[in-house]
């Protein structure tokens, strides 16, 4: 029987949820322990003890994998990200223009001993047009060879990707998570469903914006409302056929903090009609899945944290909920 932990699934150490720049700047030249350290603890505070970060171009998440060993955390990174010259991702990662540079890349990346291989397939959601993100920045084909060149390392993949068109040539490519996933259809839900592929939906960095009515972006709330509606109506669907749903918060993306913003990812999620309770379980079994925890692993954070029972959660957190 798997033990209770709370599990987000996707997490950006190097960001801060408020200021890009700044919360970059304090890693600029060597990441800073002191940060990652107050972060990682804040997590663990709220209950959450184990993450698995989209990776970054500082050694940020590198560095706080080992600190989270020192407090009794599992965090999983990728490194760095891979994505298409030109394209989306530089701040996570380092750039490939063909295959034949993806295997020099590939082969750096390896040096740092990876936990997992992330791929970005697309850029971001477009706030100002519903449905449109930019077409995919690599072919199947392309996708199919980094996705089997990381699994005969042994290394599982997380694509980040939005459209329905690109999460389709993830899934059939061979990804084992889809990240954030955006625009999907019905195909690309039974796609995921034939394939056992974890989907972590992101619901917070939109959710959390309209909560707020942040005033930045004013103009573009009434269609982030309605791009977050339909994201809700397809997690309720995943849900029903009985899809893999991880909780990843995408903390640190902006208006999303590290800790809370799981908590609030939770809450999207119930507001598709998915009980609480459900969730938290997926939380646990479909984290670990996204996680590729063993029960080695396992063990290890229970004995540094005694059990997280998903109703008894420490003062500071319970409210979260």
């Amino acid at each position: 029987m798997i033990k209770s932990i709370l599990v987000d699934a996707h997490v950006h150490l190097a960001l801060d949820g408020i200021d890009f720049q700044e919360a970059r700047l304090q890693h600029k030249n060597n990441p800073n322990s002191i940060i990652i350290t107050n972060v990682l603890r804040k997590y663990k505070k709220m209950g959450i003890c184990a993450l698995r970060d989209g990776g970054d171009n500082l050694n940020v998440s590198l560095l706080a994998r080992e600190l989270a060993l020192e407090e009794g955390m599992i965090l999983r990174t990728p490194g760095f990200a891979i994505y298409k010259q030109g394209c989306y991702g530089s701040f996570l990662g380092k750039p490939v223009a063909d295959m034949a540079d993806f295997k020099n890349v590939f082969k750096k990346l390896l040096a740092s001993n990876p936990d997992h291989l992330k791929i970005l397939l697309t850029g971001l959601v477009d706030f100002n047009q519903f449905g449109k993100v930019d077409g995919s920045h690599f072919s199947y084909d392309e996708m199919y060879y980094m996705i089997q060149t990381a699994k005969d390392q042994d290394l599982p993949v997380m694509v980040h990707t939005n459209s329905a068109e690109a999460v389709g040539i993830a899934v059939k490519a061979g990804a084992n998570t889809i990240e954030h996933g955006y625009f999907l259809t019905e195909n690309e839900l039974q796609l995921m469903l034939e394939h056992d592929t974890i989907w972590i939906p992101t619901l917070a960095p939109l959710g959390n914006l309209i909560v707020s009515k942040d005033s930045r972006f004013t103009d573009q709330l009434p269609n982030i409302a309605r791009i977050y509606d339909a994201q809700k109506a397809q997690v309720k669907k995943a849900f029903e056929l009985g899809i893999k749903i991880a909780v990843g918060s995408d903390a640190g993306s902006y208006g999303v903090s590290h800790g809370k913003g799981f908590y609030d990812e939770v809450g999207h999620m119930v507001m598709t009609g998915i009980s609480k309770r459900a969730i938290l379980e997926l939380a646990t079994a479909n984290g670990i899945g996204a996680l590729n925890l063993n029960n080695k692993e396992l063990d290890y954070i229970f004995q540094a944290k005694k059990s997280v029972e998903l109703r008894n959660y420490d003062e500071d957190s319970s409210d979260l909920l």
